[in-house]
């Protein structure tokens, strides 16, 4: 292989050297000359067509930071290089454990995705990891109206044009790690701006009760690749924003556990919204909780049986109870509006008594269960039903 086109270590390419070396000493030549054993099939490619084969091979391992992308084989086979400098063997004179030094590769900036052969029966497409996105491209071809009308493939394509506005959010705060102290403001104002650029393109404060079909956000949190966008995108948001998602998430929840019954992706979401719920203040946290337990405004009860029949909106609804537990235990002041603490009774009240008369049957496991919502309802409801409510929370 061509040296430019190969990222092995220098170890790595020492020790592949000395293999074939002792290979080639160890074959003891026969006194009768045997006549080479020919390969059935190593006539089935060209030269031409194997050399190409091995070109796309190697493009696939092409990087610019193989410390970042190529991690563990870098650190394999650095603390192989370690070894000998710890046990002395590379002399008295090398105190200094040998460098790690990859050929730089020089990106590609014009590739012909189309690669034709003489002789084949067509046209060879290929992908390599500078273009991978090119089958979504494919949009910008589609015939203007029949790209309007197609309201999926439309927010497909939005999708990726996000990810890689959340991929540069994603480099630009590793550069603000370990850019020195004086150059984090301008980190900071810059990560601020693409922030800023994909909630906006988000369209979150837009949500329409009446129309959820076709509000923008709520089509992108309809698919598995758009729940992880936002689960990665939550933990950059500023704490006013992550609020807006949390609040906006809770309010259409029926709608995206309907959606969400054959890919059962929305727990992909617990997580940072986990992080976003310890933010809450007890008033945000109450109204919060207000909207979660009056999804269906027809019925409380359906609300909450629709809840504890789903392993997300369930986890999410103790995570608020365990949060306001949190609240009122600890020594920080509360600064609650009128009227919360006795909203706040009387949904615990509610959830007790839904919860210790639905059928386990009719349970799901939450992701999560903590570990002080037994306390939390010991300080409302009598013994026997803390006792059945500990039976179905086990």
């Amino acid at each position: 292989l061509p040296n430019a086109m190969t990222q092995l270590h220098p170890l790595h390419q020492r020790i592949l050297t000395q293999r074939q070396q002792r290979r080639g000493e160890r074959r003891i030549p026969s006194v009768v000359p045997q006549p080479p054993e020919t390969d059935p099939y190593g006539a089935l490619m060209t030269s031409l067509e194997k050399d190409w084969v091995i070109k796309v091979q190697m493009m696939q391992l092409q990087s610019e930071n193989p410390q970042r992308d190529d991690y563990y084989y870098q650190e394999y086979y650095r603390k192989l290089e370690q070894k000998p400098a710890q046990k002395g063997l590379l002399g008295k004179c090398k105190n200094e454990v040998p460098k790690l030094v990859t050929p730089y590769i020089q990106k590609v900036e014009t590739y012909e995705s189309v690669v034709r052969i003489p002789g084949s029966l067509g046209q060879v497409a290929v992908s390599t990891c500078y273009s991978p996105r090119r089958a979504i491209d494919a949009v910008h071809h589609i015939p203007l109206e029949q790209a309007v009308g197609n309201q999926r493939v439309q927010m497909l394509y939005q999708i990726e044009k996000m990810y890689l506005h959340l991929l540069d959010i994603e480099d630009t705060q590793r550069k603000l790690v370990l850019a020195p102290e004086e150059q984090h403001s301008h980190f900071c104002e810059k990560l601020a701006h693409e922030v800023g650029h994909i909630y906006q393109t988000l369209r979150i404060e837009e949500c329409n009760n009446k129309e959820e079909t076709k509000d923008e956000f709520l089509q992108i949190l309809l698919v598995g690749k758009g729940k992880r966008l936002v689960a990665r995108l939550l933990p950059h948001l500023s704490p006013g924003q992550a609020k807006q998602v949390l609040v906006t998430i809770t309010k259409h929840l029926p709608f995206l556990i309907k959606k969400d019954l054959l890919d059962e992706t929305l727990p992909v979401l617990y997580s940072p919204l986990g992080e976003v719920v310890e933010q809450l203040t007890f008033s945000e946290m109450v109204n919060v909780l207000q909207e979660l337990t009056g999804l269906q405004p027809d019925s409380v009860k359906q609300s909450l049986t629709m809840i504890f029949g789903n392993k997300f909106a369930v986890s999410l609804l103790y995570l608020l109870l365990s949060h306001g537990e949190r609240c009122l235990s600890s020594s920080m002041p509360l600064e609650p509006c009128i009227g919360d603490f006795e909203k706040w009774v009387d949904t615990v009240l509610l959830v007790a008594r839904e919860l210790s008369q639905v059928s386990k049957v009719n349970m799901v496991e939450p992701l999560y269960m903590p570990t002080n919502l037994l306390f939390l309802f010991c300080r409302y409801v009598d013994k026997e039903t803390v006792n059945r409510l500990d039976v179905k929370m086990e």
